[in-house]
């Protein structure tokens, strides 16, 4: 066992991952055995290793490549740079908007800087001094920003991340199926070398694996400010009219921008070091109508995993949004912090809910679930929605049924909740139907042009927030109860005795 420590002088550490561009903010993190390797073979040239040496380079590489070391990882923050590139034209003299640049990359604290590679292999002792020779020809590990010294050490630290069929972080590593001299080429093959010259689509001798990283948050003071999970902000407009509800869309998009530009921390992101989480645990923006049901009164802020002090500092300084619509700059206020909503049975849409796929079609003609029900079709959809939101609590094998008020859902052949749709009222008005600036959007699919109304019925009574189909975090397809609906806050008594005093 060899171990290998980085010291990040900068306390800072820029990678892209192996297969992707620097633009979209995916970090190699842990570094990819692949990049260490590459990074040796670096090292060699740095040093002027001699020829004589080159054997046993070779026979240390191939060594390294045919196992994958385990990590211990410095806690870290996720962050991104965007650096706007505005272009002159040179007739004119005007200034006109240009490229944008993007990096993203991880900061850490100066006691935690420090990075150890563990490798379960054996080396000679040529093969050791070898490999300290070429890595004290490194200055940088990454980008060039990340200056770094690498050495090897007698012990370190237990691991943190090790390889794991069921991992989460994907990374690159040297295939199994080269000899030393193929995997010697690879290792010095350049991208313009590859995609330029041999004009190649692959990159020869790259596997991918996974690791698993066991995430360990910085001691805590223990009496600190506990998680919020609901987060509810006033919406004033400043000299504008008040904001239609067919706008919330860009409201929430724009708020969504705001704190990602101020922290991109998972929590607003949905991602884990620019790569995709793939559940309903970040940020969800839902707007509330007014009593009128017409217009935005306020928008509540929902995560699962919570807001911490940090958090709640960041959505208080989003207090001014220019321009959300022509005409419409709003104010923001934060007015109330709360916990997850009251359970509820019934639930009816606030929002339209659009469809993120298309209902299904075989040769032409509608795909079935049941009879009545199209396979895919909206009623589907909702129901397959609901089963990924993990707060409503639906588990079990599903079944789907046709029943007197709609499809019906069965988990493990009981009866959980039935769902009916129809057409949103003048859904075409909505936002998302019609913007033009396609950079303004949310991210995602949206399928057809119609908005649905939709009102489930549980068989126990479940918590919120519910929101389903494209844009469900920025508050499309978002349900309420049905009672806040009507204007009905509590339970009506009936054939109550009362006595009434009438005027004389």
């Amino acid at each position: 066992m060899i171990h290998i420590q980085v010291d990040f002088h900068t306390n800072q550490y820029q990678a892209c991952a192996w297969g992707n561009h620097h633009s979209e903010g995916v970090i190699d993190w842990p570094p990819a055995p692949w990049r260490l390797l590459r990074a040796i073979a670096a090292g060699s040239y740095n040093v002027h290793l001699a020829e004589k040496h080159l054997p046993t380079l070779k026979q240390l590489l191939h060594k390294l490549a045919a196992v994958l070391p385990s990590y211990t990882l410095p806690p870290t923050t996720y962050i991104q740079h965007r650096s706007p590139r505005p272009q002159v034209n040179s007739k004119t003299a005007k200034v006109v908007p240009g490229k944008t640049l993007y990096s993203a990359g991880l900061l850490m604290s100066s006691e935690h800087s420090q990075l150890f590679i563990h490798w379960p292999v054996e080396l000679s002792d040529s093969e050791e001094l070898v490999l300290q020779l070429c890595l004290s020809g490194l200055t940088y590990l990454g980008r060039r920003e990340a200056a770094a010294t690498l050495s090897l050490v007698e012990a370190a630290p237990e691991p943190n991340a090790e390889a794991d069929p069921g991992g989460t972080r994907i990374v690159a590593i040297a295939a199994a199926d080269q000899d030393q001299e193929a995997l010697w080429e690879a290792l010095n093959l350049s991208a313009h070398e590859n995609y330029g010259e041999n004009r190649s689509a692959v990159f020869p001798g790259i596997q991918q694996a996974t690791y698993r990283v066991e995430v360990t948050d910085p001691k805590r003071n223990a009496t600190s400010w506990p998680k919020q999970h609901v987060v509810t902000l006033a919406v004033n407009p400043v000299s504008s009219p008040r904001l239609p509800m067919k706008l919330a869309l860009k409201l929430t998009n724009r708020l969504h921008q705001s704190l990602v530009s101020r922290c991109p921390h998972q929590v607003f992101t949905g991602q884990e070091m620019g790569q995709l989480s793939y559940d309903h645990n970040h940020t969800i923006i839902q707007c509330v109508a007014d009593s009128t049901g017409r217009y935005v009164e306020s928008l509540k802020l929902y995560s699962h995993d919570g807001y911490d002090a940090s958090h709640l500092a960041v959505i208080s300084t989003c207090n001014y949004l220019q321009g959300v619509a022509r005409g419409y700059d709003i104010s923001l206020s934060l007015v109330d912090l709360g916990s997850f909503e009251e359970t509820v049975q019934d639930w009816g849409s606030s929002t339209p809910f659009f469809l993120s796929r298309f209902p299904a079609v075989r040769r032409g003609k509608p795909r079935m679930l049941t009879e009545q029900y199209q396979k895919d079709g909206p009623e589907h959809q909702v129901l397959r929605y609901l089963q990924f939101l993990p707060w409503v609590g639906l588990k079990g094998e599903a079944h789907y049924r046709e029943h007197d008020q709609g499809l019906a859902l069965y988990l493990n052949n009981a009866l959980a909740a039935v769902v009916s749709c129809e057409p949103f009222p003048q859904f075409w008005e909505w936002a998302a139907d019609r913007n033009p600036d396609k950079t303004e959007q949310p991210k995602g699919k949206k399928v057809g042009r119609i908005g649905y109304r939709v009102y489930l019925s549980f068989t126990e009574p479940v918590k919120g927030p519910i929101l389903l189909g494209y844009a469900a975090h920025y508050g499309l397809g978002a349900m309420q109860p049905m009672r806040e609906r009507v204007g009905v806050q509590g339970p009506i008594e009936q054939n109550v005795t009362c006595t009434v005093v009438l005027a004389d």
